[in-house]
């Protein structure tokens, strides 16, 4: 989604909460801290700014009303269904304009590099001891 369609100021991390929850019906806070690997407090915050920008709607469950579904806005639903239009349209046009064969090529090409950028990126370790203690 281009954030620049609702506010210049959203975060990746936002458009990233926003990409969790239209594709998770009865999406929750636990459900993104879970997903995310992050604390529930932190997600909880992050939801607050979504909601006050008119971009996450929040509706309290019938059967607990402790919990709370996460929705988008329909400002942001039209927005990702517009974006999705036109990745569909640029995909009917590739495969329009393009052979099945040069369309796997150019497939194949792009695993070449995924293979070279997980195998470089695997490597890297962290050592959580010495991370922690640089953090204080």
């Amino acid at each position: 989604m281009n954030s620049n369609k609702i506010n210049s100021k959203i975060t990746y991390n936002s458009l990233l909460y926003l990409d969790l929850i239209s594709y998770n019906q009865n999406c929750t806070v636990s459900y993104i801290a879970d997903s995310l690997n992050i604390a529930r407090s932190s997600v909880t915050i992050k939801i607050n700014e979504l909601e006050k920008l008119c971009l996450v709607v929040k509706n309290q469950s019938e059967h607990d009303k402790r919990v709370y579904y996460l929705s988008v806005s329909d400002l942001v639903a039209n927005i990702f269904e517009k974006d999705n239009n036109s990745l569909m349209n640029a995909a009917k046009e590739i495969e329009t304009k393009f052979s099945q064969h040069e369309i796997e090529v150019y497939f194949e090409m792009l695993d070449i590099f995924l293979k070279h950028f997980k195998n470089e990126n695997c490597n890297i370790e962290i050592n959580d001891e010495k991370a922690n203690n640089n953090d204080n």
